[in-house]
């Protein structure tokens, strides 16, 4: 059963990712990502299949007001041996998301190698 101290690695790789995501932090997100990583879902009524560097432009370019204090919610956690599944909710210009995160421990540290996202209906 891993420790306290690999949940907190795993969250606060979460939490740099989605203040990369919602403050347009290139190095944020690229601290936090894999540099083969990719990030596959719906949106806008087609299928995104990017790779790290596709979803970062799709990001700088999308954002004009970063998020000072972005939030979000981790709903699971689980780890076993070196790979963790992450299910983090986030709100993203005004979108409500849900992610599946997949990270990888490597050299030591926790890195996304793969997201899948889900955007919620508007209500």
């Amino acid at each position: 059963m891993p420790d306290l101290q690999t949940y907190a690695e795993i969250s606060a790789v979460v939490a740099t990712y989605v203040e990369g995501m919602c403050q347009s932090d290139p190095d944020k997100l690229r601290a936090a990502m894999h540099e083969k990583l990719a990030c596959i879902g719906h949106f806008d009524g087609g299928l995104e299949w990017d790779s790290r560097e596709d979803f970062i432009g799709a990001i700088t370019s999308a954002v004009e007001t970063p998020d000072p204090a972005p939030w979000h919610a981790i709903n699971t956690i689980t780890v076993v041996g070196d790979v963790a599944m992450v299910q983090v909710e986030n709100i993203w210009l005004g979108m409500h998301f849900d992610d599946t995160l997949t990270l990888l421990k490597h050299d030591g540290f926790w890195v996304i190698v793969s997201k899948v996202f889900y955007l919620r209906a508007a209500a």
